[in-house]
């Protein structure tokens, strides 16, 4: 990274090397408090081996778009000094409220900032080219799309995701319309 921002706080939303790879670093500039799901942090700490995507019930593409990307190098493990579960409320972020939204990994959340209303959805879902779907690469893609069913009945104007534009407005209705589409994909 070439540069930093005042964080006392950062959250691994799942152990894939796309989002947990920079936990290490921003953790060492010290004073960082890390947080992740205690069904993630195995993996996040390097203790325990990342379960593969399941491709059984994804569509062809997903599999496709998989096997043509760039092998990312391992994430450096990193202590996790809070595991979180379901509606764990962290001290950050006007009480952001963690949404256990597994199928992506085992671990994958989101964060729930009620007093704002945005919602932080990591892969759950993934908004790219204006397309908002259920994220891609699950280890369980029934469960993926049982979260993005439960996490568009929050109440969220504002959609920020791991991979894809943020959707500002009427977030909840995007999501609910996703979930509908995804579950056809």
């Amino acid at each position: 990274m070439t540069s930093r921002w005042n964080s006392s706080h950062q959250a691994c939303f799942r152990f894939h090397e796309d989002h947990a790879g920079g936990a290490a670093e921003i953790a060492a500039w010290g004073g960082v408090e890390v947080f992740a799901h205690r069904l993630d942090a195995g993996v996040i700490r390097g203790e325990s081996p990342a379960p593969p995507p399941v491709f059984a019930d994804a569509p062809d593409w997903e599999r496709s778009l998989f096997e043509s990307k760039p092998k990312l190098p391992p994430a450096p493990p990193v202590a996790v000094d809070h595991e979180v579960g379901d509606q764990d409320v962290l001290p950050f972020g006007g009480g952001a409220r963690v949404v256990a939204a597994p199928g992506h990994t085992p671990g994958s959340t989101a964060l729930h900032l009620p007093a704002f209303g945005v919602l932080f959805l990591g892969d759950a879902a993934a908004n790219v080219g204006g397309k908002t779907m259920v994220g891609v690469f699950n280890t369980d893609r029934s469960r993926a799309l049982e979260s993005l069913r439960a996490l568009s009945r929050l109440d969220a104007d504002v959609a920020c995701f791991g991979h894809g534009e943020a959707i500002v407005g009427s977030a909840s209705a995007a999501l609910r319309a996703a979930a509908v589409s995804s579950s056809g994909s």
